[in-house]
C-alpha cells in the first residue's frame, strides 16, 4: 500500500474531503495495482513467507500477508498474520469519489484498535492535511506540508507534535510511479533513516540499501547501522507476475522465501 506510504502502522477515522472544484476536474491517483507492479485484473494478493537458517533449510509458513482491491485497482484491506493464521494486524482504508484516501484504521488481534488516522484534501484534490489518533482515539500528532506528485502519490511532508514543535519530516523519490527510496529527518534537521531501493528493467526491487540512525541511551551518542538486502525472483504466472521472491543478506545468505498467489477477477 503506497498511498499513506509517510505514515506507517496507523488506522484511520472516517472524514469528508473538503472540495471546492466538481470531481470531473480533479485527476484520479494511480491505481495500487499499477505502483504495486501488478499485471491484470487484480481481486487479491497473499505473500506466504518462510525464514531460511544458517543452514539454508527453509523452515515453516512464518507469516501471511493478504492484500484485497476494488474494481479500480485500489487497495481496500489488508491484514498480516503469523504462521498459524492468528491476526497481528490489519488495517482498512475509505476513499472519497476521486480514489484519494481519507480514512485508514489498524487493528491488532481480537479486532483491538491501534492507530487510526484522517487525510484532508485541498481544492485540487490533493493531500494536504492529516490528523494521527492513537488506540484510545486521542489525536497524538498532525502532519501539514504534504506534497503529492502528479500520480497522486505522497512524496513529502511534515510531522508536528500537538504543541506545533516540529516531531520528524519525510521526502520520499520516486521513477515515474514506482517508488525507489526515502530520507527521514528529525526535529532539528538530522537524517534518521535513508533508503534506496534498485529495480529491476521489470520494476521489481533487486537491492535495499538502508541506513538507520539510532541515538543510544548510555552513550548519549548517534550510531549508525547500515543495511544491503537483494532479491531474486523465480517464477510467474500468466500475467507475468513473480510468484516466488527470495531474500539475501549483506553476505549473500538466503533469510527468507516469499512464495505469492494472486487472484484475478473474471
Amino acid at each position: 500500500m503506497r498511498t499513506t506510504l509517510f505514515i506507517a502502522g496507523t488506522c484511520f477515522l472516517i472524514i469528508s474531503c473538503n472540495q471546492k472544484q466538481p470531481s470531473s476536474t480533479i485527476s484520479k491517483p494511480v491505481s495500487d495495482v499499477a505502483v504495486e507492479n501488478l499485471k491484470g485484473n487484480v481481486a487479491q494478493v497473499e505473500i506466504d513467507t518462510y525464514l531460511i537458517d544458517s543452514t539454508g533449510k527453509t523452515g515453516p509458513l512464518d507469516d501471511k500477508y493478504i492484500e484485497k482491491f476494488d474494481s479500480t485497482g485500489y487497495t481496500v484491506s489488508n491484514v498480516d498474520m503469523n504462521g498459524k493464521d492468528s491476526i497481528k494486524s490489519q488495517t482498512t482504508l475509505q476513499r472519497n469519489g476521486n480514489g484519494y484516501v481519507i480514512a485508514v484504521q489498524t487493528t491488532g488481534a481480537n479486532n483491538v484498535k491501534k492507530s487510526s488516522l484522517t487525510i484532508e484534501c485541498d481544492s485540487l484534490g490533493k493531500y494536504s492535511f492529516a490528523k494521527s489518533y492513537d488506540s484510545t482515539g486521542k489525536m497524538d500528532s498532525y502532519y501539514d506540508d504534504l506534497i503529492t506528485n502528479k500520480f497522486g502519490e505522497i512524496v513529502g511532508g511534515k510531522q508536528h507534535h500537538l504543541d506545533s514543535t516540529l516531531k520528524m519530516s519525510f521526502l520520499s523519490d520516486f521513477d515515474s510511479i514506482y517508488y525507489i527510496g526515502n530520507i527521514t529527518k528529525d526535529s532539528v534537521g538530522k537524517i534518521t533513516y535513508s533508503g534506496k531501493q534498485t529495480l529491476n528493467d521489470k520494476k521489481d526491487i533487486i537491492k535495499m540499501d538502508e541506513t538507520t540512525v539510532t541515538l543510544d541511551a548510555k552513550t548519549k551518542k548517534d550510531s549508525t547501522k547500515n543495511t544491503i538486502t537483494t532479491y531474486t525472483y523465480a517464477g510467474s504466472d500468466s500475467n507475468g507476475n513473480w510468484t516466488q521472491q527470495t531474500t539475501f543478506n549483506d553476505k549473500g545468505k538466503p533469510t527468507k522465501m516469499a512464495k505469492r498467489v494472486i487472484n484475478y477477477r473474471q
